[in-house]
């Protein structure tokens, strides 16, 4: 019992050091003062998300290029390589608000009236095609968004273990195929 207590100081006084790194000592006070449970949220950040905190989301030009290459580097494809999953389970996923919740955000779904905090994905599969280069960047954003904007508020399904590569593949089929519902038939609310 003793040693957890010890661990545990240890790993708290490691952690405190941590966050010292991306907070002024005015921040810090401030986070103190938030109580124990909101000064952990801050002090236990990871070292990105701490990045983005201490900049407010707009990251300095001069750390982008690290910025970005550590976050494409997460990025884990589907063992079988192909991008492309089945859309229709893609469909599922997309539209489900205990799975990925898409459509809260993104207006386009032929399920559910979507929302407007990120870009209107109606008819995104026959607005860009469905070329290597498309499907490749379709599935890096939705598996790390951040690896192409920085702190920006979308989930980051693979990076977060939020999604499989197997289940981002198939949302990127339900957004890409032609044949996909999300492709053939109109999105709620569209005029």
């Amino acid at each position: 019992m003793k040693k957890a207590i010890l661990v545990l100081s240890v790993l708290s006084l490691v952690a405190w050091g941590l966050a010292q790194r991306y907070f002024s000592e005015k921040e810090l006070q401030l986070i103190q003062n938030g109580g124990k449970a909101y000064a952990g949220v801050f002090q236990n950040q990871r070292p990105d998300q701490a990045l983005c905190s201490l900049h407010r989301n707009r990251l300095p030009a001069d750390l982008l290029p690290q910025f970005l290459e550590e976050q494409r580097a997460l990025i884990k494809y589907p063992q079988n390589g192909r991008l492309m999953g089945d859309w229709k389970k893609g469909g599922a996923i997309f539209n489900n608000l205990q799975k990925a919740n898409c459509f809260s955000c993104h207006f386009g779904s032929p399920v559910h009236l979507g929302g407007d905090v990120g870009p209107s994905l109606e008819k995104y599969g026959l607005k860009r095609g469905q070329s290597e280069a498309v499907q490749r960047y379709t599935y890096e954003v939705i598996y790390n968004a951040w690896a192409y904007f920085p702190c920006t508020v979308m989930y980051r399904f693979g990076a977060q273990g939020l999604l499989s590569p197997e289940e981002i593949a198939d949302v990127v089929a339900y957004l890409l195929d032609p044949e996909s519902e999300f492709n053939t038939k109109p999105a709620v609310g569209s005029r």
